[in-house]
This record gives C-alpha cells, structure tokens and sequence, in this order.
C-alpha cells in the first residue's frame, strides 16, 4: 500500500483547523456578552473562516469522505470545547459516544 504523506498532512491539517476554528468560534459566540462586542464579532470572523476551510474541503475530497468525518469531529470537538471553555460536565454516555464517534471515523479514513 503506497501512502501519499503529503496529501495525508494536508488533508488532516485542513480538517483540523477547520475544527479548531469552527469550535473557538462558537465558543466566542456563546462566551459574548452581546452581538456587538469584539468577542462576538472574532468568533463570528473565525467560524465564518471555518465555513470557508468546509468549502475548501468540499471541492478536495469526496463528500461521502468529508462530511462523515467534519460532522464526528465537530461534535467531539464542541464536546471538549464546552467541557474546558465552558465548564460543562461530561458523562460516561458522552464519552462512550465520543469512542463510537472515533471508531466510525477511523474505519472511514481507512476505506480512503
């Protein structure tokens, strides 16, 4: 099995960015006291940069690929966001589904 590192980098490092950037945004938003607050307005900048890395995904990877695994990780990623930012509390259920989360993504990136 030939693996292309370079293509693999890029993909993962896209789709983490996007997470990362859609994730803190909306902890921005949540976090802000008012629509017109500058923590407002950063969140909104950085979850709209993550709306752009989503397109820029779309037109690199099939959507069959892309959006099983921007979905799971987006929902592990606001999972930890609110758990470290927000103080939310995090159960064994969340956790469990989390794990299920994971395994989906590994078998679909293993499929690629």
């Amino acid at each position: 099995m030939n693996i292309n590192w370079i293509n693999l980098l890029w993909s993962a490092s896209l789709f983490v960015i996007y997470i990362i950037t859609s994730c803190f945004g909306l902890y921005l938003i949540k976090a802000a006291e008012g629509w017109k607050t500058p923590t407002f307005a950063i969140g909104f900048v950085l979850y709209g940069i993550g709306a752009v890395l989503w397109m820029v995904i779309l037109r690199l990877m099939p959507l069959s690929f892309a959006f099983p695994i921007a979905a799971g990780s987006l929902v592990i990623g606001t999972m930890l966001t609110g758990m470290f930012f927000l103080s939310e509390t995090i159960t064994a259920w969340h956790i469990a589904g989390a794990f299920m989360i994971i395994t989906g993504i590994v078998l679909i990136a293993i499929n690629r």
